[in-house]
């Protein structure tokens, strides 16, 4: 397995600042974008050459690893809670897949952990508790932690900007050295940038924002879905996120590879 530290990085765990990281993890949840497996593992490839890093569950980081398409240049997160499955009754009790103590041995960089929060499912609780002891756990074995932090509610995340704040808020005071939230749902330009400003005043960690599904405004078209995407993008740099967290947004795009390059170069406002 190829190693994802770097010394020469600039974010707190590593991860050079901004960032895209590309999300390989949705399987594993029951969110079936590209079913075809060799497909997948093409897809995600191509999508990397122009990543800066990658969120993966055990079998594609170790396809990907051996098929080449990782290099010593991408910070690797091994996705470390998926039996919250897509679309059922038990999302929210989303346990531990795999011990911090393997992932230590894959020699990633760290992992990424889910943490949902729900006013209205008393199994909130035991999500915080998990978060509190993975946090503990990875920093005794030296790993990083992105945490993916969610208000919840009717299995779904919430994405006004009060409660994309609320869950930002809960994690990064628990210890979160790095996070992954929704784009808040604001209109496009000002409001957005602003939006995403209050989210990043909040913590005082890097704050990367995930791609999610889609776009409203996108339909059926392609060209206006890549628009969307690099317009959300161009958002969040300018409001102050350390970057992108997608995934199937760049999958489902007709040329993967070209939509993931666009994506960078607003990241890195090249």
């Amino acid at each position: 397995m190829t190693a994802a530290r770097s010394d020469a990085s600039t974010g707190r765990g590593g991860l050079r600042l901004p960032a895209l990281v590309l999300a390989a993890d949705h399987r594993a949840r029951g969110i079936v974008t590209v079913e075809r497996y060799v497909d997948y593992v093409r897809i995600v490839s191509a999508c990397l050459a122009h990543s800066d890093g990658l969120i993966a569950s055990v079998q594609p980081l170790g396809d990907l690893a051996a098929s080449g398409a990782l290099s010593p240049a991408h910070q690797v997160y091994l996705s470390a809670n998926r039996t919250g499955l897509y679309g059922t009754s038990f999302q929210i009790d989303d346990r531990l897949v795999v011990s911090l103590e393997r992932a230590a041995g894959l020699g990633v960089a760290g992992v990424k952990l889910m943490t949902r929060i729900d006013h209205a499912d008393p199994r909130t609780a035991e999500a915080l508790s998990l978060l509190a002891r993975v946090l503990e756990e990875a920093a005794a074995l030296g790993l990083d932690v992105m945490v993916e932090a969610l208000a919840w509610s009717e299995g779904r995340f919430l994405r006004d900007t009060d409660a994309v704040v609320l869950a930002a808020v809960i994690a990064h005071d628990m210890g979160s050295p790095l996070l992954k939230v929704p784009v808040p749902d604001a209109p496009a330009g000002e409001a957005r940038r602003e939006a995403v400003a209050r989210v990043v005043a909040s913590v005082g960690a890097p704050v990367l924002f995930l791609g999610g599904p889609g776009g409203d405004d996108d339909g059926d078209d392609p060209l206006e879905a890549r628009r969307y995407v690099l317009e959300e993008v161009a958002d969040v740099m300018a409001g102050g996120g350390a970057g992108m967290a997608m995934g199937r947004r760049l999958y489902l795009d007709p040329d993967p590879g070209e939509a993931t390059r666009l994506v960078a170069d607003a990241v890195h406002r090249r």
